[in-house]
Parts: C-alpha cells; structure tokens; sequence
C-alpha cells in the first residue's frame, strides 16, 4: 500500500473527508475530528482511531496493525504499517475509524475519570 492509495481510500469514505498537511505529515477529518494520519510516527505509517471493539478486530486480523506503543489497547490509537496492508484491508479500517470519528463515539479515558468540566454521571439527567 502506497500513502498514495491511503489518501485515495480516504477520500472515498465520504466527501466531507478533509485532509490537513501538519509537518511533515497528513491528517484526515471528519466533522472537525481526525480519524487518521498519514505519515506517522514516520514515512511508510499510518495511525488510525478505533473504537475498541474494532481495534480488537484489527490486530487479530492484520499483522501490519498494532496498538499505539505506550498506550492501553482500549484508547483505540492503532498504528497501520502500509507495506504490509492489501487495500481492502486498509479500505476496512479506515472505514471503521471514519466511522468512529463521524458518529462522535468516545472510548472511555484511561481510569474511568470523567473529563474536565464533566457533570458527574447521573446529575446532568436528573437536572431539568
């Protein structure tokens, strides 16, 4: 797989699809948020967002996927090695992780804390 056809993939996912040049690398967004990026952590890869659920699915798929060194499995950050991806391979998780930027899902922040400025669970429901 070339970043060529990466970007080609890409943009076929919907036409709301932006590519964004930062460095030396190309992020890809939809709705303002990015799902992947070409180019990183350097030439020949690429890192994706998943939900957990599709990330699970990827590495026992693929061998060119693997989580993102230094971070838990469940934060979805997967890194693609393009050399070793088929295209429908790759055309898979990028759909998986547009997916995942489109719909506006989160994964759960490492710990279970809620975000800063986050009602606590239960009180913004029961607040009419």
């Amino acid at each position: 797989m070339t970043p060529e056809a990466f970007t080609r993939l890409a943009h076929r996912l919907s036409p709301t699809v932006k590519a964004h040049p930062i460095l030396e690398t190309v992020q890809f967004h939809v709705g303002g948020k990015a799902f992947a990026t070409l180019g990183w952590p350097e030439a020949g890869w690429a890192v994706v967002k998943l939900s957990a659920r599709d990330q699970q699915r990827i590495l026992a798929a693929h061998e060119a996927a693997s989580p993102e060194p230094g971070r838990q499995r469940r934060s979805g950050v997967t890194l693609l090695w393009l050399e070793d991806l088929e295209e429908a391979a790759l055309a898979d998780v990028l759909a998986a992780a547009w997916k995942q930027a489109y719909s506006g899902e989160r994964t759960p922040r490492r710990g279970g804390r809620p975000r800063k400025g986050a009602a606590p669970a239960g009180l913004a429901s029961s607040q009419s």
